[in-house]
């Protein structure tokens, strides 16, 4: 028996913090059509179950289509249960439904559970009103083996959503064999005890370049009596940044040519992000928008400037010209060190009579 364990779809996210908004648009699709995907990859892996561990849609605010092409995928695969749970993002996509699939299963506000056999699915709406009695009250058949489904953050991982907080403490020793998480978007997996494991399967699709890596689902099958599990990277596109030091560089045309290098082994289709970092002196001149424009291969890139001008008082403090008064002004300034740079850049350009 297999089941698939996913979650943080974020269908009908609206994508344009980086993206044009025909990219936006098309990107939008992507996210659906992966998982539209991933059900007609379960069709053929003959997987019994879906586990949908939260934030199917990105907001309680999402379009009719995509509602109804989401539920035509789920009823026209009736050999397949989508057992869904609700996370902080998409709590009322149910009572958006006219008609609930009969393979539409979903977990509530207490503890729900659904039988496979050997295979017992339990899950719950976790809030703050209800967290504490969900844990007194999860009462598991230690001969079954057990798939517990929640929404939250643990503790030591990182996340800007407002989901609830997971006391990982208070499920171990429940006889769970396979905790299915959701809420952060990078696959990760560890112990939960002696017994079972916990995993947080991360989303299928990057959405911005702090979900950069691998994304997929975990695909989980029941095979002597235990539960195996594994990951499957299952994206359309990745999103990758790459941090570049340029440190050392005098010739703006030579950082280039070695990010351009390191990019090479790159599949064209991924979203890059590349990250200028390092200290530079007076004689590089930076064009952020022709490296851009050079990387105008890929579906989507930029690049972010971190580095920072060098400029020391004892290389200035000799310079009788205008040019070197001014720098010894801006240098000896209040000015923190990014304006410092910026004033810099800026003054050089307008005493060399460029266009700023």
């Amino acid at each position: 028996m297999k089941f698939i364990h996913c979650g943080d779809i974020h269908l009908d996210s609206k994508m344009e913090s980086n993206l044009s908004s025909q990219k936006a648009k098309e990107r939008k699709n992507e996210i659906l059509n992966t998982f539209e995907r991933m059900v007609e990859f379960a069709k053929k892996q003959s997987v019994k179950g879906i586990i949908i561990a939260g934030d199917m849609f990105d907001s309680s605010r999402f379009s009719s289509l995509t509602r109804m092409r989401l539920t035509n995928l789920i009823t026209k695969n009736s050999d397949i249960d989508f057992l869904y749970l609700a996370g902080n993002h998409d709590l009322n996509f149910i009572s958006q439904l006219e008609e609930i699939p009969e393979n539409l299963k979903v977990f509530g506000k207490s503890w729900t559970s659904f039988d496979y056999g050997k295979v017992k699915i339990t899950g719950a709406i976790l809030n703050a009103e209800n967290s504490t009695a969900l844990y007194q009250t999860l009462n598991l058949d230690d001969k079954k083996l057990n798939i517990v489904v929640l929404h939250g953050q643990i503790a030591k991982y990182n996340s800007t959503g407002r989901a609830e907080m997971l006391n990982l403490p208070k499920l171990k020793n429940k006889n769970i064999d396979y905790l299915a998480l959701g809420h952060i978007h990078y696959y990760s997996q560890e112990a939960l005890d002696k017994r079972g494991i916990y995993c947080y399967c991360g989303c299928l699709e990057g959405r911005g370049f702090d979900e950069c890596g691998e994304k997929g689902f975990v695909l989980l099958e029941i095979e002597d009596d235990k539960i195996k599990s594994q990951f499957i990277p299952f994206a359309k596109r990745k999103l990758i940044e790459i941090v570049f030091d340029i440190s050392g560089f005098e010739n703006w045309f030579d950082i280039e040519d070695a990010v351009i290098d390191r990019l090479k082994i790159i599949d064209k289709e991924s979203l890059i992000k590349v990250t200028l970092q390092g200290k530079y002196n007076l004689k590089l001149e930076k064009h952020i928008s022709m490296l851009e424009k050079k990387l105008e291969c890929f579906y989507f890139a930029k690049v972010k400037d971190n580095s920072t001008l060098e400029v020391k008082m004892q290389d200035v403090e000799n310079d009788p010209s205008l040019r070197g008064e001014f720098l010894r002004q801006v240098l000896a300034s209040d000015l923190d060190e990014r304006e410092k740079e910026m004033t810099i850049i800026v003054g050089l350009k307008a005493l060399g009579r460029e266009e700023i």
